[in-house]
């Protein structure tokens, strides 16, 4: 007869095995310190960085967010790769600023939408603006509208609706989190209204005019070295003509961007005594600034303490 007992032992390795994932399992239990979600389901695709910002505050970790542009890399000079165009075909949403930061946005939105695998994707432009190009054309509209704390809160209200039809079930938690958002976008507006009052000056000279928005909310103007474009320079009678409102005006800074070029602003901070400051335009992040995780809240409130040193600001 044979022998029951023996038929129901299991081998030792297959003990061992067992043993070790009851183990594993307890400890997971256990374990009040793990690691946080690393992404959510809904993908995103931005191709800026106070895009991912906004969107990252927003999703939380429902959502997983993928930035086209890289830290370090100037913004207006980015083509996207057909690798680009398959990550937003795959992607929920895709989120952009405006035709004319991002002229190719649409043309990769539409390459994007001819997979036949995957289900459309989303496309949402953020900036919407009043008056597109009247005197110069598109591609001289000043699409840096994030500058401005309470236009940014308006980029946030686009991406919070496409994200609320794309996933409804996350609507509350979305809502919720853009609430918080504006609490703090608008602490910010604060902030830098305090900031940059009581001024000896009303003027500064920066790299390149991308800070119209911004000059606009806080009462300054901005004087540029080139125009909309970082890479296009100005001529020596615009550059002369610079140089003549600094020594005209009693400016003593130059405000220089941290990812472009800063030969020119040396060249005239040389020839008139002024100083260099940070002004930054938040189109991506330096690549030390996202190492150490500065945030566009971070990088905006720095930009305020340098216009208040520029501008002489009690």
């Amino acid at each position: 007869m044979p022998d029951t007992k023996s038929q129901h032992i299991l081998p030792l390795n297959v003990l061992l095995v067992l043993l070790f994932v009851a183990i594993s399992v307890i400890a997971i239990a256990c374990d009040g310190d793990l690691e946080p979600p690393t992404g959510g389901e809904v993908t995103v695709i931005t191709t800026t960085y106070p895009l991912t910002f906004l969107s990252e505050k927003i999703g939380g970790n429902r959502i997983t967010v993928q930035q086209l542009t890289k830290p370090g890399v100037e913004a207006h000079d980015f083509e996207p790769a057909p690798s680009d165009v398959r990550a937003i075909s795959n992607s929920d949403l895709f989120i952009y600023n405006h035709p004319s930061f991002e002229s190719w946005a649409l043309n990769a939105a539409s390459a994007s939408s001819t997979d036949g695998d995957n289900s459309p994707t989303v496309t949402v432009q953020t900036v919407i603006l009043e008056s597109v190009g009247e005197d110069h054309g598109e591609d001289h509209v000043d699409t840096h509208v994030w500058l401005n704390p309470l236009k940014a809160q308006k980029q946030a209200d686009r991406i919070l609706s496409a994200l609320v039809e794309i996933d409804p079930e996350g609507a509350q938690i979305y809502t919720r989190n853009a609430d918080g958002l504006d609490v703090e976008l608008q602490a910010l507006d604060d902030l830098i209204n305090k900031q940059i009052s009581s001024c000896e000056l009303d003027s500064v000279v920066v790299s390149h005019l991308a800070f119209g928005h911004m000059a606009e909310r806080y009462g300054f103007e901005q004087i540029g070295l080139a125009g909309l474009s970082p890479e296009f320079e100005s001529g020596p009678a615009q550059i002369a003509g610079v140089i003549k409102k600094i020594n005209e005006l009693g400016i003593s800074h130059i405000m220089q961007e941290p990812i472009v070029s800063n030969r020119l602003a040396e060249t005239v901070a040389a020839e008139t005594g002024a100083e260099l400051l940070s002004l930054h335009p938040l189109e991506v992040r330096t690549s030390e600034q996202a190492s150490a995780e500065l945030d566009y809240l971070d990088i905006m409130k720095s930009n305020a303490d340098a216009l208040q040193t520029a501008l002489r600001c009690s």
